[in-house]
């Protein structure tokens, strides 16, 4: 009975370690969290501003709406490409990061908006404050 409880907890304290070692590996660092933020930002203010009009109802109508989305969001796009630096340099000034080694939060502040993040594994989960 305490060989078989022993093999398990020591079972578990190897795959604790593994994962803990695999998150350790993959604790994204704070300049992707940048690139992430600055595709997300852009991504939001694209959403925000280019909001298809409102069209009355046919099929017509809705494609115009559709190309109207798609030329302004393509615009738009182009103007934010010219400010990814200052919009990376924004974000890299507004972020605070907190390294746990497994994973890390990081607090970026835009203007009365505090948003959380958490980084692990290689990937973000962005919380709104």
């Amino acid at each position: 009975m305490k060989t078989v409880l022993q093999s398990r907890l020591g079972k578990s304290l190897l795959l604790l370690m593994t994962v803990s070692g695999v998150m350790l590996f993959t604790n994204p660092k704070k300049d992707t969290y940048i690139d992430y933020a600055a595709t997300r930002l852009t991504s939001e203010i694209q959403n925000s501003i280019c909001q298809g009009p409102k069209l009355p109802q046919g099929l017509l109508w809705e494609e115009v709406g559709k190309i109207t989305t798609t030329t302004c969001k393509s615009g738009l796009s182009t103007g934010l490409a010219f400010q990814s630096i200052s919009i990376k340099e924004f974000i890299a000034d507004s972020t605070e990061q907190q390294n746990f080694f497994i994973f890390s939060t990081y607090t970026t502040k835009v203007s009365q908006y505090n948003f959380k993040t958490i980084g692990a594994f290689g990937n973000f989960l962005t919380f709104q404050k």
